[in-house]
């Protein structure tokens, strides 16, 4: 939020990096005659309020310009901004005969039709684009004209968004009627709300796939379920950022002491937290990583790969024990050209009482005694190293910390074996 010298704001603005966006203002050349030469030259001071996700610096920012009223911001008026998710069906021809297609768009009021079914109002036109976006990546959907339909039907190749993967292209008969219909159903079932009965069969799908050792789509099941819990959790209402502007400082400092709390083994509040993971596709190009967080944030400067160098079968205890035979070696090393990475206060391995167990024997052959905890997918549980489990409240701001951790070390391990697959792909091996 830039400041004018009586204290006003005349700008609010938001980024992923803040430091960057503000340094664009004072650093590169500005047009003098523009309006944000203007902007500048009346700017003396700026606050700033970290959120936790991108969703939530959507909504409050639309919120602190609504309230401030800035000078440089574009307005948002009340009947400009509020808009309605809808699926609408619409007629259109398919080898000649006339087939009802689900069209999915955002619509304000005056654009509704009478058989449209309707999501909203979103108090802010942004937050319901935003929304759409990221649903259309886990359930990709027409939202062309019918005159485009038929344009790219005749022409027997999908728009762009047919391409890149965020629509079935129907419309070349890349998918059935039937299948299309089906994906927008699930779409649908989201916006209702039956977010927990969406999740169930998906988690059965993801399950069946595999035991039929289908990995690939199991994972892709998996991938979805997590983008889907995303989307469906409670996001801070912008009120609780404006009375406090120091509210995730906060949320780490409580996440932070919640460790402390219940880990018996923590004496005092960890300053390097490392979490592991493996990925693996029938033990081949195998991968491991660590991640870091930081005094309870996330520092992904201090992100490692690791490259499984031992075991060509699946087999998760001997690789993760690899991984931290190697990982912790180094520590113990005396060679001056080898940078040490420092020991953590606590370790986190994505699994259970197995993964555990293989971990707590690496450090006790190395000598090290650093507490080592699970966190167990299925029910979210915290596995101790003397395999006594903890279960805390879903709302609990420890296991919050925890689950971030793990969700980025599956990542990011995953990354790693993907590069390596397409690498080998690329070589014709």
């Amino acid at each position: 939020m830039f400041k004018n010298e009586s204290g006003k704001v005349i700008y609010v603005g938001k980024a992923i990096r803040l430091y960057d966006r503000v340094k664009s203002y004072f650093v590169i050349a500005i047009d003098t005659s523009s309006k944000t030469a203007a902007l500048v030259r009346q700017i003396v001071d700026l606050d700033t309020i970290e959120v936790e996700t991108e969703l939530e610096a959507l909504i409050l920012e639309a919120s602190l310009i609504k309230k401030h009223n800035p000078k440089y911001n574009v307005a948002l008026k009340d009947d400009k901004s509020s808009l309605h998710i809808v699926i609408r069906n619409e007629e259109v021809k398919i080898n000649g005969k006339p087939v009802k297609l689900p069209v999915v768009i955002t619509a304000r009021a005056t654009e509704l039709k009478p058989n449209d079914k309707i999501y909203g109002p979103y108090a802010h036109g942004t937050v319901a684009k935003y929304l759409l976006r990221t649903l259309r990546r886990m359930f990709p959907f027409r939202d062309c004209s019918t005159s485009k339909f038929q344009r790219y039907q005749g022409l027997g190749s999908p728009c762009f968004y047919g391409h890149v993967g965020l629509c079935p292209a129907p419309c070349t008969n890349a998918v059935s009627v039937d299948e299309y219909k089906a994906q927008i159903k699930q779409l649908q079932r989201l916006l209702e709300g039956e977010s927990p009965r969406l999740l169930g069969s998906l988690e059965k799908e993801m399950r069946k796939l595999s035991k039929e050792m289908k990995y690939e789509e199991a994972a892709q099941k998996r991938d979805l379920l997590s983008k889907i819990n995303y989307i469906t959790r409670n996001f801070r209402d912008p009120e609780e950022y404006m009375d406090n502007p120091y509210l995730i400082e906060d949320l780490v400092s409580q996440a932070l002491d919640e460790l402390v709390a219940n880990i018996p083994e923590l004496k005092r509040l960890p300053s390097r937290i490392e979490c592991y993971d493996i990925s693996n596709l029938f033990g081949k190009d195998a991968t491991g990583s660590m991640v870091v967080a930081t005094d309870g944030r996330i520092d992904k400067s201090e992100y490692r790969k690791f490259r499984i160098k031992f075991k060509e079968t699946p087999d998760d205890f001997e690789m993760i024990r690899e991984v931290l035979r190697r990982r912790f070696a180094r520590e113990k090393l005396e060679s001056k050209n080898m940078k040490k990475w420092g020991t953590p206060d606590l370790i986190v391995i994505d699994g259970g009482k197995g993964q555990v167990s293989a971990a707590v024997e690496v450090l006790q052959k190395l000598g090290l005694s650093i507490p080592i905890i699970g966190l167990a997918k299925r029910l979210e549980t915290i596995v101790l190293s003397g395999l006594s489990e903890v279960s805390l409240s879903k709302d609990n701001a420890g296991l919050k910390l925890l689950q971030r951790l793990r969700d980025e070390a599956h990542r990011f391990a995953k990354k790693y074996h993907m590069q390596l697959r397409l690498r080998k792909i690329g070589s014709g091996l």
